[in-house]
C-alpha cells in the first residue's frame, strides 16, 4: 500500500481509497458472517435486541474512535446504522428458525 503522503496525483489518492474501501467492505462481509452466525446463540427477540449490548459497543467504539483520531460521532453513527440493520438480519433469522 502507498504511503498517503507519497501519491502524486488525485487519482492515484483515489485508487488507494477505493482499494482501502474494498477491504473495508470484505471485513464488513466477514463480520456479517458472524452476525448470522449469532443467532444461533439468542433465544428470544429481546436477546436479539440486547439495548446493553448496544449501548457497551457504541461506547467501545466511540473509545477506539478517538484512538485513531477519528469522529467518534461519526462513528457511533456508522456502528447505529450497521447495528440496526444486523438487528433485522438477526430477526428475520429468528423467525425462519422458529417456522423451521
Amino acid at each position: 500500500m502507498k504511503d498517503a503522503k507519497s501519491c502524486t496525483t488525485i487519482d492515484e489518492v483515489r485508487q488507494q481509497i477505493d482499494r482501502i474501501d474494498r477491504e473495508v467492505m470484505e471485513l464488513l462481509a466477514k463480520r456479517q458472517e458472524y452476525v448470522c452466525e449469532i443467532i444461533r446463540f439468542k433465544d428470544d427477540e429481546e436477546s436479539i435486541v440486547a439495548p446493553d449490548r448496544q449501548e457497551q459497543l457504541y461506547q467501545q467504539r466511540r473509545a477506539w474512535a478517538e484512538e485513531l483520531n477519528l469522529s467518534p460521532e461519526m462513528i457511533e453513527d456508522v456502528y447505529k446504522t450497521m447495528v440496526r440493520h444486523n438487528i433485522q438480519k438477526e430477526l428475520e433469522l429468528h423467525k425462519q428458525t422458529k417456522i423451521s
